[in-house]
């Protein structure tokens, strides 16, 4: 399976994907979701198949694990979707939230908070004698489970508050997020609170769903921190033309109600528990137990019987593997495609998540298509959406950086020209060219950005480079001549 795809090809429509236009039923109920998905949240329809995702790994994440070699991986999905401001992000949420609460899911929110409020803490009880209902003086220590215990979702509706480099509280922030991502069941995955009197100890099964607006810096957090490499990071840019048929529509909208063919939330919240039923259902009968007896247990057995009974969940079909190896050198054929060598650093590093969101994708496409095989096919469904995500995500960061060595050039640019206008100039012979002795243009370069004159003469060395100046000589003196 070889996507041959070019830069005009990631306009491909929602409507265009395999998962959603194949006649089976599963692909109906995707159409469906979307399609209800589509009267809250304007022109987000992407982003809606993301948001299936998400709450169907998040309603499965107790039961699927994802075994690789002598390793597992979860089936939970986290997005960070980075997107311009009122332009249906939040209200996306809502929606999602109504159908994680019909499927009994918690769905929490964070935008600020302690230590104890992520992890955990403990409260301090005082040990009454059942006697003489006094108290004995003895203090006994209760657990007070933090917003990253246990299976739940997690908001961050403006995490570009996690990007602030100048408050150790949010690095601080990023690395328990980034311990909670850790796959289920590992001792990564274990965050640990050390108090007086006691530790608590929070194993996560918490899905994150962060929006933000595009921060300024965007480009030195995705380029240089570990935490984006996490992430399904979905990131989408609206044009004025864009921003102007959502308004219409929007307004187009008042009084006018939900048409009755559309699903419900309770209609679509009822079909995902059945598909939850499903694999439930065989991870129960694999492990030989009912629902009660699986209930009862602690949630370490709970984990040793998810991944001790993951073949009974899933199979992988005959050429299942070849579809892998065929999205992984699709994936790598666009990294090959990257010229700058920063970016291509950094989107190596994304690969191995977007390899495991090929693999969990494969899975909640065979559980919606109601398979207990995972096929060739439903890989290749999965790659469509990951390889343009990936590729649109690579135009954006080329697109960025092209932007900040602009940037960057036009501010040295100024730098050399006010250096060069305060140098005693004069008409070079030759080649009739204005010009400033160089030596006097490294120091005067010197003095006004602080630098040494070595420096300033490594940095006129990479303008002469550039060809954004030009160095000629008469007799044994050097003289630069700045570029228009």
């Amino acid at each position: 399976m070889v996507i041959a795809q070019t830069q005009a090809d990631t306009t491909r429509k929602w409507y265009d994907y395999q998962v959603v236009t194949s006649p089976y039923d599963g692909s109906k109920f995707l159409r469906r979701y979307v399609e209800r998905f589509s009267t809250v949240s304007f022109f987000n329809e992407y982003a809606g198949l993301l948001s299936y995702y998400y709450v169907l790994a998040a309603s499965l994440a107790p039961y699927v694990r994802i075994p690789i070699h002598g390793a597992y991986i979860d089936c939970r999905l986290h997005v960070f979707w980075i997107q311009s401001a009122r332009s249906g992000k939040s209200v996306a949420y809502e929606f999602m939230s109504k159908v994680l609460k019909l499927l009994s899911i918690d769905t929490e929110k964070f935008s600020a908070g302690s230590d104890a409020k992520m992890i955990g803490t403990t409260q301090e009880i005082k040990v009454v004698d059942p006697k003489t209902g006094k108290p004995t003086g003895a203090i006994e220590h209760e657990v007070v489970p933090g917003l990253l215990n246990g299976y739940k979702t997690l908001l961050f509706d403006e995490a570009s508050i996690l990007l602030n480099d100048k408050k150790a509280y949010f690095s601080d922030k990023i690395l328990f997020l980034q311990q909670a991502m850790a796959p289920i069941g590992t001792e990564t995955n274990e965050l640990v609170n050390h108090l007086k009197g006691a530790s608590v100890h929070t194993p996560s099964g918490v899905s994150l769903w962060a929006t933000t607006y595009p921060p300024k810096d965007i480009m030195h957090h995705v380029l240089d921190k570990g935490f984006f490499q996490r992430v399904y990071l979905f990131q989408n840019d609206i044009s004025t033309e864009t921003r102007q048929t959502t308004s219409e529509h929007r307004v187009a909208g008042a009084y006018k109600p939900v048409p009755e063919r559309l699903w419900s939330y309770e209609n679509i919240a009822n079909e995902m528990a059945s598909i939850r039923d499903d694999v439930k259902a065989r991870l129960f009968a694999g492990a030989g137990l009912t629902e009660e007896e699986y209930d009862a247990l602690s949630d370490g057995e709970k984990e040793t019987i998810a991944q001790d009974h993951a073949y009974d969940t899933f199979t992988p079909g005959p050429n299942y593997h070849v579809a892998l190896l065929s999205a992984v050198d699709d994936y790598y054929s666009l990294i090959h495609s990257i010229k700058d060598p920063n970016i291509k650093q950094t989107a190596i590093g994304f690969l191995p998540n977007v390899e495991n969101y090929t693999m969990i994708f494969g899975n909640l496409i065979a559980a919606t298509m109601r398979s207990t095989v995972i096929t060739a096919e439903h890989i290749q469904m999965a790659s469509e959406m990951i390889y343009d995500n990936l590729h649109n995500l690579i135009i954006w960061l080329e697109q960025k950086q092209d932007f900040k060595v602009g940037k960057k050039r036009q501010a040295d640019i100024r730098a050399w020209r006010e250096a060069y206008g305060k140098c005693k100039r004069k008409v070079h012979e030759r080649t009739n060219r204005e010009v400033v002795r160089k030596s006097d243009l490294e120091k005067m370069y010197s003095t006004l950005n602080g630098v040494s004159v070595k420096t300033a003469r490594r940095r006129l060395d990479d303008m002469m480079k550039a060809k954004m100046a030009i160095r000629v000589a008469e007799g044994k003196n050097a003289f630069i001549s700045l570029e228009a």
